[in-house]
């Protein structure tokens, strides 16, 4: 029960302590907003995912996007997390041996 009440509480608040999302404001008028990452132009009212995995939307003032992918804890010091940009996911494999997986605890967004 304490392991639960603990995950939720770091699952509260991980958006305010890893800032898993950005906004910027855009000028009035703006037809367009640029991904800082890839620096493509998206209408607005568009929806993307960019190199980074990262899941972003043009609002008329706004353009936010948010992390797509996860951020991976409680695998030992003989573990590494691998990411995957062009599928978007991940695998937690041993430095020495990767075709070994390693367990972890927990996967917060």
């Amino acid at each position: 029960m304490r392991s639960a009440v603990l995950v939720l509480g770091l699952c509260a608040l991980f958006p305010l302590l890893c800032g898993a999302c950005f906004r910027s404001q855009l000028e009035e008028g703006a037809t367009h907003c640029q991904d800082e990452t890839d620096k493509t132009w998206h209408a607005v009212g568009s929806s993307w995912r960019n190199s980074r995995c990262f899941e972003c939307s043009c609002e008329t003032n706004l353009m936010s996007c948010c992390e797509g992918l996860a951020t991976v804890t409680g695998y030992s010091d003989d573990c590494v997390v691998k990411y995957d940009y062009t599928k978007c996911t991940f695998e937690v494999i041993n430095k020495n041996n990767p075709s070994e997986e390693c367990e972890y605890e927990a996967v917060l967004k």
